[in-house]
C-alpha cells in the first residue's frame, strides 16, 4: 500500500514542479479558448464548466501515456525477472540520483536538458486537449522526469503488469487531483497559490528527498514489502 501513497505523493509533487505549476494559467487557457488573464482575473465570462470538461479530457490523455508507460516499465522488468537482484540495485541507485539532482545537492547537465512538445497547435476541442494530454505525458522534462522514472522504477521491479498500470494510473490520480481542482476554481486557486509562490523550491526538494529514501529502499529490497 505504501507505495501507492508513494505514487500518488509523487503525482503531487509533479504538479507543484517549477516547469509544471508556473506554466498552469497558459495550459488552461490552450485548453479552454479563454486568455489567461482572463482565468487569473475570474472574469465573468469565463466558463468554469467548460475549462474543467476540457482539464479531464486532459488529464485522461495524459493518464492513458503514463498508464502505457507503466505497463511497458513492469513487462521489461518481468523479462528480465531472473536479473532482479541486480535490476533492485541499479534502479535503486538511479532513483537516489534522480533525487539528489532535484535537491540540487549535485546537478546533473544531462538531466537539465528541457525537452517539451509544442502544445499551442494542439487546442481547441476535446480532441485538442486530449493531444495535449498525450504530449505533455511524452514530451515535458526534466521537471517531471526524475519523479516519474522513480516511479517507473517501482513499476518495473514489481514485474506484475496490472501492478505496472496501477502505480502509474495512481501517480496519474496524483497530479489530476489538483489540475482539476486549479480548473474549477480557476482564479480562486490562482490567489491561493500566489501566497505560497516560494514554497515551490520546498515542494522540489521533498520531493528529491522521497525519491533519494526510495531508492535507498529499492536498493536493499524493502521497498516491496511496505504494502
Amino acid at each position: 500500500m505504501i507505495q501507492y501513497f508513494t505514487a500518488f505523493g509523487a503525482g503531487l509533487m509533479s504538479f507543484f514542479t517549477p516547469c509544471v505549476l508556473p506554466l498552469l494559467p497558459g495550459y488552461l487557457s490552450m485548453l479552454s479558448g479563454f486568455s489567461a488573464s482572463a482565468l487569473l482575473k475570474g472574469d465573468s465570462r469565463v466558463a468554469a464548466k467548460k475549462v474543467t470538461l476540457n482539464a479531464l479530457v486532459f488529464v485522461a490523455g495524459f493518464s492513458l501515456v503514463f498508464s502505457a508507460m507503466g505497463a511497458a516499465a513492469s513487462v521489461l522488468g518481468d523479462l528480465l525477472a531472473t536479473h532482479k537482484v541486480v535490476l533492485l540495485k541499479v534502479f535503486g541507485v538511479v532513483m537516489m540520483l534522480l533525487g539528489i539532482h532535484m535537491t540540487s545537492l549535485v546537478r546533473f547537465n544531462p538531466l537539465n536538458y528541457h525537452k517539451r512538445f509544442s502544445m499551442r497547435t494542439l487546442g481547441g476541442g476535446y480532441t485538442g486537449s486530449l493531444l495535449m494530454g498525450f504530449a505533455f505525458a511524452l514530451g515535458w522534462s526534466p521537471c517531471i522526469g526524475p519523479i516519474l522514472a522513480g516511479i517507473l522504477a517501482m513499476a518495473a521491479v514489481s514485474g506484475e503488469t496490472y501492478k505496472g498500470v496501477s502505480l502509474l494510473m495512481t501517480y496519474s490520480a496524483g497530479m489530476a487531483v489538483p489540475f482539476i481542482a486549479a480548473a474549477f476554481l480557476t482564479a480562486r486557486f490562482f490567489a491561493f497559490l500566489a501566497r505560497y509562490k516560494s514554497a515551490l523550491r520546498h515542494v522540489e526538494i521533498a520531493a528529491g528527498a522521497i525519491l533519494i529514501a526510495a531508492g535507498a529502499l529499492l536498493f536493499f529490497d524493502r521497498l516491496m514489502f511496505l504494502r
